[in-house]
């Protein structure tokens, strides 16, 4: 988004980045595709399209230009720079940084000002939350955006690290519905690596979220209902050691446990550990950094018809039985 800003004596927003700071990030896509009665009919799994980093170039007064690096998946670049005014949001780098150190109510950018000249519609900090992000918890502060396109809602939420105002995650959600009254829904998620990140299978219409809390990059993440198992693609810096928490809802899939990584079977308390605390079940793998493939396998998970319409299926299933019976009877011979 691009703000344009006029320039006037108010407050100043304050620059929280320094030069040569840098941050990496993931940009992935998911979605599903569901009928018009909420059945899920087929889905695309979080996939990372490309890696970012972000390195802060240059600082004058209020002033940041910075450069992106971004390696997409399928082999190719593109690096450039942005600068953003973190005191009236003017700049191609806008909701990139804001104003650090400032709290909830507060305008991201102090001097913003619409086409109009006046503050009315400026952006502002709906809440300062914590985010889990490698051992320690950040205090960032979040930002939301709902609308409607075509009737459609959409809904977009900003994070940034307070003490910088750096971006830490962007994400976008919402729904179309098809010619076929198909209704597709879609996921666009901007993580800084490092960051606590939730999954949500696609199971029916209940959440079943599983979190993955890493020191790698997350790649991809699927589920597989009818295999009943979960895959975790994730990559980093070849030759440094790396480990991730993978904690998963005892009601998504429990029982015998069998983990693989790239296809080579993992020993319990050799390569990995596993914890459960009445409600999850946690893993810790620990891992040399190339670029590996988790798989984690249950006995039992949670069943293709959820519970409440296995029961309406028999009873129909039984009616029909019986019906088909007694016209059979009716249907032979007397004597």
């Amino acid at each position: 988004m691009l703000f344009s800003g006029v320039e006037f004596a108010s407050a100043e927003g304050n620059v929280g980045v320094v030069v040569g700071q840098t941050a990496d990030y993931t940009y992935a896509i998911s979605r599903t595709f569901r009928d018009s009665n909420g059945t899920l009919m087929t889905s695309t799994p979080f996939n990372v399209d490309y890696l970012e980093t972000i390195t802060i170039l240059q600082i004058s007064g209020t002033n940041v230009t910075f450069e992106f690096e971004r390696d997409l998946l399928n082999g190719t670049e593109e690096t450039g720079t942005s600068w953003v005014n973190v005191s009236d949001g003017d700049g191609t780098g806008s909701f990139v940084i804001i104003s650090a150190n400032i709290n909830e109510g507060t305008r991201l950018y102090p001097d913003w000002t619409n086409e109009n000249g006046t503050s009315e519609g400026a952006p502002s900090i709906n809440e300062t939350i914590l985010m889990k992000y490698g051992d320690t918890m950040m205090e960032v502060n979040h930002l939301n955006f709902t609308y409607w396109i075509d009737e459609q809602p959409r809904s977009q939420n900003y994070y940034w690290e307070k003490s910088t105002g750096l971006i830490v995650k962007w994400a976008i959600s919402g729904q179309e519905v098809l010619e076929d009254d198909t209704v597709e829904a879609f996921n666009i998620h901007f993580h800084r690596v490092g960051l606590k990140q939730i999954f949500y299978p696609y199971i029916d219409s209940k959440d079943y979220p599983v979190a993955v809390e890493s020191d790698s990059t997350i790649l991809g993440f699927e589920f597989n209902q009818t295999e009943r198992a979960l895959n975790l693609k994730l990559t980093g810096k070849t030759g440094t050691s790396g480990s991730c928490d993978i904690i998963v809802p005892d009601n998504l899939f429990w029982g015998t446990f069998s983990l693989s990584m790239d296809g080579y079977t993992l020993v319990e308390g050799e390569d990995y550990t596993q914890t459960h605390n009445g409600t999850h079940y946690t893993f810790n793998i620990g891992y040399i950094h190339s670029t590996h493939v988790i798989e984690i396998e249950a006995s039992e998970a949670v069943p293709e018809f959820p519970v409440w319409m296995i029961l309406p299926l028999f009873i129909t299933a039984t009616l029909l039985a019986v019906a088909l019976y007694r016209k059979r009877l009716h249907s032979l011979p007397m004597d």
